[in-house]
C-alpha cells in the first residue's frame, strides 16, 4: 500500500464537508473517494475497494453505523480500517461505533491535524496487515507445497515398504503405529528360492521422514541380497556399509535380521541395537531369548563390523515375537511404562501368532488408554510351524 496512492473514501451527505474534507485529502496526497449517503458509500466501496474510509454516523435514509456494518461483512478477512466522524460526542457514542465495527472515531468540527495524524497512524497499521496477509499467502503457499512433498515422499516409501507384497507365510502376524506421517520403523519379508523366509525388522534414529528415510537403503539391499539367497550376516554387513557412509554422525539403524530354514526348521538371527527377539513353545514357555549383541547399523567401520549370528531349532510350534523399544517404551498418561515384563507375562496366554499378536496390541492399547505413544511402535509375531508348513 506505500508504494501508491491511498484511497480513501470519504462520507458524508453534506456537500460543504465533502468539498472541504476532499481537498484535504488531495492536498495531503491521498487519492479521494467522495460518496453522499449510506447506500452510495456502499457501491463505491464494491467498485473502488478504497483502503481507508471516513464515515459521517448521521446522514439521511442509510445512517453510518449501518453502513459501516455492510461494509465490514463485504470485507471479510481483510481489513478496511473506518474512521467515525460526527457530532456525537458522548463516550455512548464513541463506544457504539467502535462495537459496530469502527476503527477510531473523531468529532466534528473535524479538527484536520488530528485527523491527518490519525490517518497516517491507521495507515501504518494497515501496512503492516497488508505485510502479513502477504507472508500468509506465501506460508500458505509454501504449506501446499510442503504437503504435496509429503504426499510423494509418502507413496514413496509406501510403494518401498509394502509389507502386504513381500510377507510370506499365512502365519505371520505384524502390527506397526507410526508416532508421525513417515514412520522410523520398518518391517519386511522376502521368500528365496531355497526355500528360506528373510525377515527384516529396523528402528531408525528420530522421527519422522529423517527416521524414515535411511530406511530405503536398507530394504532395497534386503531385497536384492535376500533374493540371491545371501546369509543374514553378509546382509547386514553390506547394510552397515552404506549406512556408515550415507548417514550422519550420531544417526543409526537398530536392525534385525531373521532367516527361517524351511528345510531344516532352523532359526538363524543377527540383532544390532533392537531389543530381544522371545522364542515359546507350544506350552506357552519362554524357550529362547536372542539380546542384542552387535551395534547397530552406521557406527562401525566396515572392518570391525560383527557379522556372526546366532541359531535356533525349532521343535513343534514356536512363536517367534520381534517388537521395537516403541512398544515397551509406550508411556501412558500417569507416565507408567508399558516394560519389557508386561510383554512376557502376555507371551504365556497363547500360541496361535495372531491371538497372540492380538493379546499384545489389546495390552498396550488398554494401557495407553486413548492415548498417543511418543515412539513408533511396531511388532513381529511369526508361528515356525505354519511357515514351514506353509513354504
Amino acid at each position: 500500500m506505500s508504494d501508491t496512492k491511498i484511497k480513501v473514501l470519504a462520507v458524508d451527505d453534506n456537500i460543504v464537508n465533502i468539498k472541504v474534507l476532499g481537498q484535504y485529502l488531495l492536498k495531503q496526497g491521498y487519492a479521494v473517494i467522495t460518496a453522499q449517503s449510506g447506500e452510495e458509500s456502499i457501491e463505491k466501496f464494491k467498485s473502488e475497494s478504497p483502503d481507508i474510509i471516513l464515515m459521517d454516523i448521521m446522514m439521511s435514509g442509510m445512517n453510518g453505523l449501518e453502513a459501516t456494518a455492510k461494509i465490514k461483512a463485504l470485507a471479510g478477512d481483510n481489513w478496511v480500517p473506518v474512521i467515525f466522524m460526527s457530532a456525537l460526542a458522548s463516550e455512548e457514542d464513541k463506544i457504539k461505533g467502535l462495537d459496530i465495527g469502527g476503527d477510531d472515531y473523531i468529532t466534528k468540527p473535524i479538527e484536520f491535524n488530528i485527523l491527518g495524524a490519525k490517518l497516517k497512524a491507521v495507515q501504518r497499521i494497515s501496512d503492516i496487515q497488508h505485510k502479513l496477509s502477504a507472508t500468509m499467502v506465501e506460508l500458505k503457499q509454501y504449506k501446499k507445497a510442503e504437503e504435496r512433498e509429503q504426499e510423494m515422499a509418502y507413496d514413496l516409501m509406501e510403494s518401498l515398504f509394502n509389507t502386504g507384497q513381500h510377507l510370506a507365510g499365512k502365519d505371520f502376524h505384524i502390527w506397526h503405529i507410526p508416532a508421525t506421517l513417515f514412520s522410523g520403523d520398518l518391517i519386511v519379508a522376502n521368500k528365496s528360492s531355497e526355500n528360506r523366509l528373510y525377515i527384516l525388522h529396523a528402528d531408525s534414529t528420530g522421527h519422522g521422514l529423517t527416521a524414515a528415510l535411511p530406511l530405503i537403503p536398507v530394504s532395497q539391499t534386503f531385497y536384492q541380497m535376500a533374493n540371491k539367497g545371501f546369509s543374514i550376516g553378509n546382509i547386514a554387513k553390506e547394510m552397515n556399509k552404506q549406512l556408515k557412509f550415507i548417514m550422519p554422525i550420531n544417526r543409526f539403524v537398530a536392525l534385525t535380521l531373521l532367516l527361517v530354514d524351511m528345510e531344516s526348521n532352523i532359526i538363524e538371527i543377527w540383532n544390532g541395537g533392537n531389543p530381544p527377539v522371545f522364542i515359546t513353545n507350544e506350552k506357552k514357555e519362554l524357550v529362547k531369548q536372542f539380546d542384542s549383541r552387535h551395534l547397530a547399523l552406521g557406527i562401525l567401520p566396515d572392518e570391525s563390523f560383527d557379522a556372526k549370528t546366532e541359531f535356533f531349532c525349532c521343535e513343534g510350534n514356536n512363536s517367534v515375537v520381534m517388537y521395537s523399544d516403541g512398544l515397551t517404551e509406550a508411556e501412558n498418561s500417569d507416565g507408567q511404562i508399558f516394560n519389557e515384563s508386561m510383554l512376557l507375562e502376555i507371551l504365556k496366554t497363547e500360541v496361535n501368532a495372531v491371538n497372540l499378536r492380538n493379546n499384545i496390541v489389546d495390552a498396550v492399547s488398554e494401557h495407553l488408554d486413548g492415548g498417543k505413544a511418543h515412539d513408533d511402535m511396531s511388532l513381529i509375531v511369526l508361528n515356525t510351524q505354519a511357515a514351514i508348513h506353509d513354504a
